[in-house]
């Protein structure tokens, strides 16, 4: 028998990876309404280089066009609710085929995205890029 702890663990569970899947759509689709919902204001992105980019410029590389994202694919992704009353962490790796001005920046990361639960709706309040490990080293 499932306790309803577990129910709420499995629907949260269930509605992150959506959110994480609308962020993946939203960003390849440059879709600046879907990614302005999805995120708190406060987001911000730490990149595999470990700039930080807040919210509103992170955006902006989407309206600009300097970023062009053909396609992200999330696998391989642990997301931990049991602990947090309403928010998550997601740690997965995201395949990812992007050009950014002009040049090729393709690549797989391990990610750390933060999500934010407001009274049944999620949101990404941060997101940490991650290179992996060559061949042979832990991963």
């Amino acid at each position: 028998m499932i306790t309803s702890d577990q129910q709420t663990i499995n629907m949260t569970t269930n509605e992150i990876g959506k959110l994480l899947n609308r962020f993946a759509e939203g960003q390849r689709l440059s879709d600046l309404d879907a990614l302005s919902e999805l995120l708190t204001g406060d987001f911000k992105l730490v990149g595999q280089l470990g700039f930080v980019v807040p919210k509103q410029q992170w955006l902006e590389q989407f309206r600009s066009g300097v970023l062009q994202i053909e396609s992200l694919e999330w696998d391989d992704v642990d997301i931990r609710t049991r602990a947090y009353a309403d928010f998550a962490i997601a740690i997965g790796r995201l395949t990812q085929t992007v050009t950014y001005a002009d040049k090729r920046a393709d690549g797989a990361f391990r990610v750390t995205a933060v999500a934010v639960g407001d009274g049944g709706s999620w949101h990404l309040a941060g997101a940490h890029y991650s290179p992996i490990a060559a061949a042979g080293r832990p991963q």
